[in-house]
């Protein structure tokens, strides 16, 4: 009888053991599921990758302001180039007289052109056969003539800055006339302000030019003094007679010659050197 009792008793508790068990173990997987959302929303911290944002600055650059201000342009390609039209001017033919006439006939044309916006350096980069320096064009070789009749009368507009003006004097181009209705004005023209003759253009409004302006040197003063933006429009020349006057008072030996306007800026607008008010 002992026996029997001892054993339900032990089956007893085997039961209660493993009831116990089984509760203990069924409870935690929903407490431990809990614990493992933290790390879920751990995934915040992707976030910050939208950080890259940042690149969008770069991206601006992109699209740099534009420069607007100031034609700029190469010299174009140009085998048909108007011919030069003369006239006899206070009873001094188109050709002048003595010197080089054929060299006189270009600095003495009064035709207008469809002028090319051109930069100031284009035409500063020019360059020329030595050969041609202080000779007469008769005497040129047919290469050296090509070579210059490539770029010589080219219609061109440049803008740039005057850094002086005087009159010259007699040459053959006017007949070896002085009066100053006679002569031609040697002005410098210069690509920055501030820069020197030694790196200038040479630019030069003859007698037969002015002759329908209302120009004046005292006009062309304060723009000098006070170093006003200009545009100039005229005949692209090449003046082989003054190889000394280089890195002194001249940058070049192409010239603008002649000079058939003048414009300067005011009040944001370009305005003929005739109209100017200083």
């Amino acid at each position: 009888m002992k026996k029997i009792l001892y054993s339900r008793f032990v089956f007893l508790i085997s039961i209660l053991i493993l009831i116990s068990c089984t509760t203990t173990t069924a409870t935690p997987p929903p407490d431990t599921a809990t614990v493992t959302l933290p790390p879920e929303t751990a995934t915040a911290t992707l976030l910050p990758v939208t950080a890259t944002a940042t690149s969008l600055p770069d991206t601006a650059t992109v699209t740099p302001p534009t420069l607007t201000a100031i034609p700029s342009g190469q010299l174009p390609d140009m085998p048909d180039k108007p011919q030069p039209k003369e006239t006899t001017f206070n009873g001094c033919p188109p050709e002048g007289s003595g010197g080089d006439s054929i060299q006189n006939l270009l600095k003495n044309r009064i035709d207008d052109g469809n002028y090319v916006p051109v930069n100031f350096d284009a035409i500063m980069a020019l360059t020329w056969p030595k050969t041609v320096q202080q000779k007469e064009r008769k005497s040129w070789s047919a290469a050296d003539a090509a070579t210059i009749a490539k770029y010589e009368g080219i219609p061109v507009m440049v803008e740039g800055y005057l850094a002086g003006s005087k009159e010259s004097g007699a040459e053959s181009t006017n007949c070896g006339k002085t009066a100053s209705d006679m002569v031609d004005w040697h002005v410098w023209f210069v690509k920055n302000s501030g820069d020197g003759r030694q790196i200038s253009l040479v630019i030069e409004p003859t007698p037969r030019s002015r002759a329908n302006h209302q120009w004046t040197l005292a006009k062309l003063k304060p723009i000098i003094t006070n170093q006003t933006p200009v545009r100039i429009s005229g005949w692209l020349f090449f003046d082989p007679e003054h190889p000394d006057q280089l890195g002194l008072t001249r940058g070049n030996l192409w010239e603008i010659h002649p000079v058939m306007q003048i414009e300067v800026w005011q009040n944001d607008q370009w305005v003929p050197l005739d109209n100017f008010v200083p």
